[in-house]
């Protein structure tokens, strides 16, 4: 089922002036999840992304 016009500018103003956690940002469909946001969303207010610790953590939000 297609989301037509009148859905989609209700979700970008549902959205508009929020804060977004995100789990799982440094996977496929995490990264594909932000870059949408980013895109469609410009008027979020903070994107949080929560990344698994560890050594490599900093390392996987950079290069991801």
């Amino acid at each position: 089922m297609m989301v037509d016009a009148m859905d989609a500018a209700r979700i970008i103003a549902y959205f508009k002036g929020k804060s977004i956690l995100i789990t799982g940002s440094t996977g496929f469909l995490g990264k594909i999840l932000v870059e949408k946001i980013l895109r469609v969303q410009p008027d979020v207010k903070k994107i949080y992304l929560l990344v698994r610790g560890g050594t490599d953590a900093r390392r996987r939000v950079q290069e991801e």
